[in-house]
């Protein structure tokens, strides 16, 4: 038997509200050669059931049954067992454009690509209404490269601006067949994302919405808080996967930057009570590196809120001090324009 030409990858964790429009979302599809592995996560609402209800009436679809491991660990275990050509990740609680999977396997095929990018819709879990996102638009790959196959060297100087999710992107699935999402740590799709790009020879762009993303109040990650802080490990780790392939030096002003800004804006997300332990968190980090940071010209070129951000972290004495530090540089930046 062939292999089918695109494996969708659905992990499925109490999402019973919203699981047939997913699940329908891809079986109605005109394009039919592919398969659907979902990986029910250790669920203890009806989605299982609702899971093996679509699998007796549809055999492209396989079901994965797992403790709760998280969704990561769901999504590797899948592409353990994904067959086809090209791979789709899909959130169990989100839905797919009626005419995607054909859409985007020409685009693959026509344009010999390793991976394809595509445009995310928000809309409203209660009135569906719709509403696009600057981070998933993605303009400036327009500006950069306009409608061209490219590479991460067309684009060096916005390599960390790129949408990480996982969901938003076709992938060949000879490109990632050795890459794993992190099962330790949440923003699992960050460091996968930077492993995978790196090793891209042909992406493309296609500037059309065909992912519709749910914003809804009880989502996991409005449950997450506590383990928001798992975004200084990611980006350490980014570091230490640029230096394993020889770029450190290329990207170390650009990956500071970003880290420094990912870290204030999770660290401004959460609660007041998890801030004390976060900002004990950042402190320590930003501690560590201090000497690398200064002996690699870093700090000196990086731009002028990250050193705000990393200074006011080692030099307040409580996170309250810290988060007013930034928040009047940001006031003052925002007073001078």
């Amino acid at each position: 038997m062939n292999n089918p030409k695109i494996t969708v990858i659905i992990p499925v964790y109490n999402t019973s509200s919203y699981l047939n429009e997913c699940m329908d979302s891809v079986l109605n599809q005109s394009f039919y050669d592919f398969e659907v592995i979902c990986v029910n996560d250790g669920s203890t609402d009806s989605s299982f059931n609702i899971l093996k209800n679509y699998k007796s009436k549809d055999s492209r679809v396989k079901i994965i049954n797992q403790p709760n491991r998280g969704l990561g660990a769901a999504r590797n275990i899948a592409l353990k067992y994904a067959r086809g050509d090209y791979i789709l990740f899909i959130d169990s609680d989100d839905y797919i454009a009626g005419e995607m999977l054909f859409d985007v396997y020409e685009l693959a095929c026509h344009n010999s690509l390793d991976l394809l990018f595509f445009k995310i819709l928000n809309f409203d879990n209660d009135t569906y209404e719709e509403s696009k996102a600057n981070y998933f638009e993605m303009k400036f790959i327009n500006k950069k490269v306009g409608d061209t196959v490219f590479n991460w060297t067309n684009v060096k100087d916005r390599v960390f601006d790129f949408s990480v999710t996982a969901p938003g992107k076709l992938f060949k699935r000879d490109l990632i067949k050795n890459i794993e999402f992190p099962e330790d740590l949440i923003f699992e799709d960050t460091l996968f994302f930077m492993k995978t790009f790196f090793k891209v020879k042909r992406a493309y762009f296609y500037e059309k919405h065909l992912y519709f993303r749910r914003i809804r109040s009880d989502s996991i990650m409005n449950s997450y808080y506590k383990n928001f802080s798992d975004c200084i490990p990611i980006y350490d780790r980014i570091g230490d996967y640029l230096k394993h392939i020889n770029l450190y030096d290329d990207f170390a002003v650009q990956l500071f930057d970003r880290k420094c800004k990912d870290i204030f804006t999770r660290f401004s997300m959460v609660p007041d009570d998890f801030k004390e332990e976060f900002y004990a968190l950042i402190k320590d980090n930003f501690s560590k590196y201090e000497t690398s940071l200064l002996k690699e010209g870093t700090l000196e070129s990086c731009n002028k809120r990250s050193n705000t951000i990393f200074y006011a972290a080692l030099n307040s004495n409580s996170y309250m001090e810290f988060e007013l530090l930034v928040n009047s540089f940001d006031f003052k930046k925002t007073c001078d324009k």
